[in-house]
């Protein structure tokens, strides 16, 4: 499968501020990814709708806004269905930034990831498998970790097994309750 790329995260912050738009990059990213991962349909556009609902006060996507939300969905979606889990979470990594603020944002993203997965997935969670259910679970406590972390390098460390954690956690929600058919060669993941 081609590698697809999401945009540069501080570039696409940058796009939703001139838009003047309530939202983060992180949020509109987590939230599109829940949707998937809860088993939205790929190719309904029902995700517009909790973008507006969650990240945007119910106010209407403009068209040009709607274009960059789209390609970011379509990217979200191709590295969920490859098999070679090239999904990413949606959050600054670069080395300058404090820990304490990777936190944060990784914070607000697992908020809007439990929200939309909850709103979408709905009273179908009773069926869900055991381990997508405490997995679920488990991301509703990590979003409830306090952010506040001096740089040191076991919190480092720990903070990079937390994303993994997430990250892990969203491909094997999508595994097990996503729409494959946009994708031409997923294979279901198998975790050992």
């Amino acid at each position: 499968m081609t590698e697809q790329k999401l945009p540069n995260y501080d570039d696409f912050e940058l796009f939703l501020h001139k838009n003047e738009l309530p939202c983060t990059a992180a949020e509109i990213h987590a939230i599109i990814s829940g949707c998937l991962c809860a088993g939205m349909p790929y190719k309904q556009a029902d995700w517009r709708k909790f973008v507006s609902e969650f990240a945007m006060q119910n106010t209407e996507i403009a068209d040009d806004v709607l274009v960059q939300f789209t390609e970011l969905y379509k990217v979200i979606y191709q590295q969920l269905s490859d098999s070679d889990y090239s999904f990413e979470l949606y959050i600054p990594t670069e080395d300058d930034i404090l820990l304490t603020e990777k936190a944060e944002v990784l914070v607000e993203w697992l908020a809007a990831f439990v929200a939309a997965f909850g709103a979408v997935v709905g009273e179908k969670f009773n069926q869900v498998d055991a381990p997508v259910k405490e997995a679920y679970q488990d991301l509703i406590e990590i979003s409830q970790m306090d952010s506040e972390m001096d740089d040191s390098e076991e919190n480092q460390i720990s903070f990079e097994e937390i994303t993994e954690y997430v990250r892990m956690t969203a491909i094997t929600c999508f595994g097990e309750l996503g729409d494959h058919s946009g994708s031409e060669d997923y294979k279901k993941p198998t975790f050992h």
